[in-house]
């Protein structure tokens, strides 16, 4: 019997006795982590004092503690001109935002209307449904009533009435 060793099978054999050979002991023995498995931080004993949101020191520093470094100025600490621009794009924030409830109320009439022609859709399926299962259900008592006389008639003509067998058939 022929063993044949792939020379990358070779290779790696080779390279894990190497390492085993090197290694250290104590490096190949695996311990528990100190302190045993993880605890997550309990929310509940966790007793700092949260910041006040109408204080706006304290709001101010939240705000820095989120990295946030926006901070409104006061109007009389603003130009002429700062106070203008501001205006300018307060109107035009104000003016896409009556622009977006008035696309909103549209989008919202047209989703109405679309739900009534919904409905009448439906309410004009079940009619059609029901008047079609009536049709079905008339149909098949006729022939049922049909299939009946018919049965009936090739009884009697079979007993002998011959004016049952010259009759003609039923519908």
């Amino acid at each position: 019997m022929t063993i044949r060793v792939s020379l990358t099978g070779a290779l790696m054999a080779a390279t894990a006795l190497a390492a085993t050979a090197v290694a250290p002991a104590h490096a190949l023995i695996q311990t528990a982590p100190q302190g045993g498995a993880y605890a997550a931080p309990d929310a509940y004993r966790d007793q700092r004092v949260l910041p006040d949101p109408s204080d706006p020191a304290s709001r101010d520093a939240l705000l820095r503690a989120r990295g946030e470094a926006y901070h409104r100025a006061d109007d009389s600490k603003q130009t002429e001109e700062e106070l203008r621009a501001t205006r300018a794009l307060n109107d035009e924030i104000a003016a896409q935002n009556i622009l977006a409830d008035k696309a909103d109320a549209a989008a919202r009439l047209d989703y109405e209307a679309a739900v009534a022609r919904h409905q009448i859709e439906v309410r004009q399926n079940e009619e059609q449904a029901r008047a079609s299962a009536l049709a079905t259900r008339a149909a098949q008592e006729q022939y049922d009533r049909d299939y009946a006389a018919w049965r009936e008639q090739v009884r009697l003509c079979q007993s002998g009435v011959r004016s049952a067998c010259a009759a003609p058939t039923p519908r």
